[in-house]
């Protein structure tokens, strides 16, 4: 009997765990993606202070394809057919598949200013955020300005690693957010404990004064003032993928529509996950909620594949942990929010379990990589703290922030 095919586009969080969640066995699994790596994005902030290495943030998205008995097809998906479940990859390849999951993830959000992609760093990616840790380390030596824009949790986490490894260093540094507040989304107290850091040492919060023009030496702000930068770092959002209205997908500038299966509203054997998704009650765009989608779709096509009706997706009420360099550590939860240093370890503990499930190698492969990110996260984050004995009596509380 011939398996069903599925093909995946996007081997981020939600793409790798669908993928990992159907046997070879039964099905024929195909996942396309630009990139040859997986990268853990919650934590591509701890490159630049040099916490983390590119290799411990990546998986080979054809090696972990292969341990899981499903092929890897590297290159741009240049359109999508709905009607027909097809991809198109490059101007030559096509791939039909009896179910497609598309999880393109998400571009950057440019909010029309004029200058990012010429003038700033991204923050989306491995390779960007290694860049911009070459940038410090170049003007940490002689000094210079830093200024970053969105005062998001992705915004926070690159200030606080900035102050880990420079705090002691000439750098002036700058956090812009449009908004009245650092960290607008989350509750008010988190925003103004992480601006009373800012306040100590010396960060320059600007708010309510939203980012006009970049140029390669100057933020221009709405109001006019123009701020000096040697480095400007963009963490503005998230966007809709050009590709999903392209496709017919989703209306322009919007992300696709899906059922509560994760099912697209007009294509049943199509199923979006991660970002990419729409969700009649909207929820976050984390990973943990693009590792459920994806074991979602998964147990979805599994059961359609069988005759049976597909289940509901139920988001989780997992907290959120924002880690703030060496200083802190958030964690943000509906009932209560919490901080302290100590955090920092249940962060690093997220990371290298998921690391480990999505991992598929052979378990001597998979238990040197495991070792490797352990010994690399005992020198760079337990030891410093070990060996400054009065930093540590300070940061062994966790207190409720009120």
């Amino acid at each position: 009997m011939m398996r069903p095919s599925v093909v995946i586009v996007g081997g981020g969080f939600a793409g790798l765990a669908c993928a990992n969640s159907l046997e070879a066995e039964h099905f024929a699994v195909t996942l396309i993606d630009r990139k040859a790596n997986f990268e853990f994005l919650p934590n591509i902030h701890e490159l630049l202070s040099g916490v983390k290495k590119p290799s411990q943030l990546r998986l080979s998205l054809k090696t972990a394809m292969r341990a899981a008995g499903h092929r890897f097809v590297r290159g741009d998906v240049t359109s999508i057919e709905p009607e027909e479940r097809r991809v198109k990859v490059g101007s030559e390849q096509h791939f039909k598949a009896d179910y497609l999951v598309v999880a393109l993830g998400s571009a950057d959000a440019d909010y029309g200013v004029i200058g990012v992609g010429k003038h700033s760093y991204g923050f989306k990616s491995v390779a960007q955020c290694q860049a911009i840790h070459q940038r410090l380390q170049s003007l940490s030596r002689d000094g210079g300005r830093v200024v970053i824009i969105g005062g998001g949790l992705e915004g926070v986490e690159a200030l606080g690693e900035v102050l880990r490894r420079y705090r002691h260093k000439p750098l002036q540094l700058t956090v812009i957010e449009a908004r009245s507040t650092l960290l607008p989304t989350a509750p008010a107290v988190v925003g103004k404990h992480i601006a009373d850091h800012c306040e100590k040492w010396e960060v320059n919060c600007v708010t309510c004064d939203p980012v006009a023009r970049i140029t390669a030496k100057t933020v221009q702000l709405s109001s006019g003032r123009r701020l000096r930068s040697d480095l400007t770092i963009w963490t503005g959002g998230p966007a809709p993928p050009a590709l999903l209205a392209d496709s017919g997908l989703a209306e322009a500038h919007h992300w696709a529509p899906v059922e509560n299966t994760l099912a697209h509203s007009s294509y049943p054997e199509i199923f979006i996950a991660g970002d990419a998704a729409e969700l009649e009650a909207p929820i976050s765009k984390q990973a943990y909620h693009a590792l459920d989608m994806g074991r979602c779709i998964a147990a979805n096509i599994q059961r359609l594949a069988g005759g049976k009706v597909p289940r509901r997706f139920k988001p989780s009420g997992k907290p959120t942990l924002l880690a703030f360099g060496d200083l802190d550590s958030v964690l943000i939860s509906d009932r209560v929010c919490l901080a302290g240093v100590p955090l920092a370890a249940a962060k690093e503990a997220v990371f290298a379990a998921v690391m480990a499930q999505l991992d598929l190698r052979a378990s001597k492969v998979k238990l040197n990589a495991v070792l490797g990110r352990s010994k690399q996260a005992t020198e760079q984050l337990l030891w410093p703290a070990l060996s400054n004995w009065r930093e540590l009596r300070q940061q062994t509380k966790v207190r409720k922030l009120t």
